[in-house]
């Protein structure tokens, strides 16, 4: 795995998350992903890696959805660490309990396994999305 994310701390990663999703910035939202990260979706499919992840993405804000998330989150977000994997879990804005996992490479944190902003998108099932099992 590489990335070139530069979140120093998991809570940091999360925070520049939240406001890339409030700027509907889908590239920096993909660059908070690493290269071979796996993003749930709904009906139990997956985007795996960098473009599958900016189709979904690009899907779910193009339709209006609502991640459910704000700078209150960052705050309120539970976060456990041990070597080089961070679990990051907090309850969004609409009250569903959303868990991302996060990997230290040597220039910063970066999500690789994304089980919830998405799951509940319909519209991440965009037209054109090939890269889901």
């Amino acid at each position: 795995m590489t990335t070139k994310r530069g979140a120093r701390t998991p809570r940091d990663l999360l925070a520049s998350y939240v406001e890339r999703v409030a700027a509907g910035d889908v590239a920096g939202i993909v660059g908070s992903y690493a290269a071979d990260a796996v993003v749930t979706l709904p009906c139990g499919r997956e985007a795996a890696g960098l473009e599958a992840i900016g189709v979904a993405f690009a899907g779910a804000l193009a339709s209006g959805a609502a991640l459910a998330v704000d700078d209150s989150v960052v705050d309120e977000a539970r976060v456990i660490e041990t070597g080089s994997l961070s679990m990051v879990s907090f309850t969004g804005l609409d009250g569903a309990v959303r868990t991302l996992v996060a990997w230290r490479a040597e220039d910063g944190w970066a999500w690789v396994r994304d089980g919830s902003m998405l799951r509940d998108v319909e519209a991440a099932l965009g037209a054109g999305l090939v890269d889901v099992a």
